[in-house]
């Protein structure tokens, strides 16, 4: 395995916008892009650095990102970088070994809400659209949500940090950017993986999501971890991360 640290994924704002890629001795043809939760406000690209090593000495290419955080930086920031990221990902794919059209984004909470979003975004769609991204096709080729955020309740401030207000001051906006009021694309896969003791993304809005996609007419599973809570996945170690890795694993293995 090859490390590269702390790429620039855009010439603007490059302080926040980095990127570590982990690339296989022989790459299966497979990037697997991580986004990091924190409620919008805090995390960084590091937190998956475990997952993200060991599912590259699986032979899956890896990437990593910060983005632009809350306050400083409100609705749409994040999705503006998410969506430079995959760019910057589709455009160097030849170049680290892997298929553009199969990478797939891996999220926790308010990262999982990331992934999803960009599942929500064809390539017409102005949402997180900014003159540094000419390639518009920021889909990804599947999704992995841990503990997502799908619905924007304002009774957590990171919420209202985020949005940049509340949803009588901003109600457009609240329907807009939560991806259970979204169109989501059903021809990729998605896996979301929640603990049914999670007070932060309860059980049953994952469930939502997950039967709304299902509904619509995609493909979507859903793996309940007993006792677990929220923002269980960064590590390799517990017996939630062990398993949840598995069923990672095997959903890519089927799907991807």
């Amino acid at each position: 395995m090859s490390t590269v640290l702390n790429l620039k994924y855009s010439e603007t704002y490059a302080d926040a916008r980095n990127i570590d890629v982990y690339v296989p001795e022989k790459p299966n043809g497979v990037c697997l892009f991580f986004i990091h939760g924190g409620g919008w406000e805090k995390g960084n690209r590091q937190q998956f650095a475990e997952v993200a090593a060991a599912f590259c000495g699986q032979g899956y290419v890896c990437a990593s990102i910060s983005y632009r955080l809350a306050p400083d930086s409100i609705y749409p920031s994040q999705i503006e970088d998410a969506r430079l990221a995959m760019q910057f990902l589709k455009r160097r794919a030849e170049e680290f070994g892997f298929d553009k059209q199969r990478i797939v984004t891996l999220g926790s909470s308010a990262g999982g809400y990331l992934a999803l979003i960009l599942a929500s975004i064809d390539a017409n769609d102005a949402l997180g659209l900014t003159e540094e991204l000419t390639d518009t096709d920021t889909m990804p080729g599947g999704v992995v949500a841990y503990c997502p955020v799908t619905e924007l309740s304002e009774q957590f401030s990171f919420v209202t940090q985020y949005i940049g207000g509340t949803r009588a001051e901003k109600p457009s906006l609240y329907e807009e950017a939560a991806p259970v009021k979204r169109n989501m694309a059903t021809s990729i896969p998605y896996l979301f993986v929640q603990g049914d003791t999670d007070d932060i993304t309860p059980l049953a809005e994952t469930q939502a999501m997950s039967d709304k996609i299902a509904a619509a007419g995609g493909t979507s599973e859903l793996v309940v971890l007993p006792g677990v809570g929220h923002g269980f996945c960064y590590g390799v170690t517990t017996e939630a991360q062990k398993t949840s890795m598995l069923e990672v694993a095997r959903f890519l293995r089927k799907h991807i």
